[in-house]
């Protein structure tokens, strides 16, 4: 009598190592999407908190925003981040509309900003 063999055959192994093949690429998309989405929220995070400092200190040195943008840039979490602020008049002239855009390059009139605040401050 013939002793079954068992062990696999080469077909199994080979589909075997298909479908490992295939999912270990799905797992490394997502967490490569995670990633991406995590720098994402760290660069929108930051860039928050650096248009609350602008404002903060517009607010403390009670500066008058002009309507014209006005740029600078300043160092947080070890980065340089770049921004503008200015002013748009409202009905009521002792308020005026106050517009903070942070962006993460010097190219402050071409790129998307990554945090965008609007408030008003008054006289």
């Amino acid at each position: 009598m013939k002793k079954k063999n068992k062990g696999m055959t080469l077909l199994e192994v080979m589909i075997a190592l298909v479908i490992f093949a295939l999912t270990s690429s799905a797992v490394m998309n997502v967490i490569y999407n995670t990633m991406h989405g995590l720098s994402g929220m760290e660069e929108s995070y930051f860039g928050q908190m650096v248009a609350d400092n602008v404002l903060s200190q517009i607010k403390l040195n009670k500066i008058w925003p002009s309507n014209s943008w006005v740029n600078d840039k300043q160092e947080l979490a070890g980065r340089t981040w770049y921004y503008r602020y200015r002013g748009q008049n409202t009905q009521d002239v002792n308020f005026r509309s106050l517009e903070v855009e942070v962006f993460i390059t010097s190219k402050t009139n071409t790129d998307t900003p990554v945090a965008y605040l609007r408030t008003y401050v008054s006289k």
